[in-house]
């Protein structure tokens, strides 16, 4: 039974279709919760929830399903794991700015308890804040985002968490040749937007995209832009540093 078709059931009321949805669905979300770090004690109970969640709302709906079920429940549980993390946050900042420094420390963990699950606080304590970009691969990393549509956005995230081929094929309901041909077509469409984004880049900025663009494993467009781009800045000025990298 496809998505459309077992979401068509879900609104009948089958009982069918509802222990369908959750056998067919359940194994990949757990993949998901793991590797989003949930804590093994939460990951059945919210892989749960989120499956009956999504499984009301498509039957309460009247509004068209989604194109693709694997795709729309790993975003909805990855917003779960995002949401309750935000809840610390935010609890955090309120105790911060409403009590003495000596009281924050010791009230934050009641208030963060209160409005978070176990999962969530896991999971932000674990978690470590990457080194912030340079100034120039900020500017190009919110150009790559601004170029993305939902799905697109979806798979940058897989992807960026090396969710395995097999694993990504299966949640968007596609062969592991056509997401395969999909990822491709996703990188090389925004190593095209890099590449614009250089065109456009003056001195040291210039520079630091030559540095990144030169390490990455561009697709043979690309890759054939790029040198050219290269060999222009080095003709221009022979003293230039170029860093060399596989670029094809």
């Amino acid at each position: 039974m496809g998505d459309q078709a077992l979401v068509a059931a879900l609104r009948c009321e089958d009982d069918g279709a509802l222990r369908e949805f959750f056998l067919r669905f359940r194994p990949a979300l757990v993949l998901a919760a793991r590797r989003l770090r949930v804590d093994p004690g939460e990951l059945d109970a919210l892989v749960d929830d989120c499956l009956a969640d999504v499984a009301v709302h498509l039957i309460t709906s009247d509004t068209a399903a989604p194109r693709s079920l694997p795709a729309y429940l790993a975003r909805s549980l990855r917003n779960r794991v995002l949401n309750g993390l935000r809840a610390r946050e935010r609890a955090e900042r309120r105790l911060t700015e409403q009590c003495r420094p000596e009281e924050a420390d010791a009230a934050l963990e009641g208030a963060v308890a209160a409005c978070c699950s176990d999962y969530a606080l896991r999971a932000s304590g674990t978690q470590v804040d990457p080194p912030p970009l340079a100034p120039a691969l900020a500017r190009l990393a919110n150009a790559l985002a601004a170029t993305l549509v939902e799905e697109d956005r979806l798979l940058a995230v897989w992807l960026s968490h090396c969710v395995p081929l097999r694993e990504i094929a299966a949640w968007l309901g596609l062969s592991d040749r056509t997401a395969a041909k999909r990822i491709e077509r996703l990188r090389e469409r925004l190593q095209h937007v890099a590449l614009r984004q250089l065109e456009t880049a003056e001195g040291d900025e210039r520079r630091e995209l030559l540095a990144f663009l030169g390490r990455a494993a561009l697709a043979p467009a690309p890759a054939a832009q790029f040198r050219a781009a290269r060999a222009a800045d080095a003709a221009a000025d022979p003293s230039a540093d170029a860093e060399e990298a596989p670029v094809s």
